[in-house]
């Protein structure tokens, strides 16, 4: 995570749980929440200072196609976020 993307900013995994490595290598704070089709936000991460890391784990996951975003003031706007693929 930077300023203002994601990298990568496609991810694959398998359903169930995901287990996600966050790193910011940005100058401010990020976090990482996922929502579906539908705008609903399953689930989201702990606020990752910069230059900290966080383990973001999302239990039971089903199988589709997500968006990954970061929900800080105009940072998705800006570009941060991605598309989470679940197989």
């Amino acid at each position: 995570m930077t300023e203002f993307k994601f990298d990568p900013s496609d991810i694959t995994v398998a359903h169930g749980k995901a287990v996600f490595f966050l790193v910011n290598s940005g100058t401010t704070q990020h976090d990482m929440a996922i929502r579906d089709s539908s705008g609903n936000r399953l689930a989201i991460s702990d606020l990752v200072s910069a230059g900290d890391t966080n383990v973001f784990t999302v239990d039971n996951i089903a199988a589709g196609t997500y968006t990954f975003y970061c929900t800080q003031p105009g940072h998705e706007s800006s570009g941060m976020k991605g598309t989470l693929t679940v197989t």
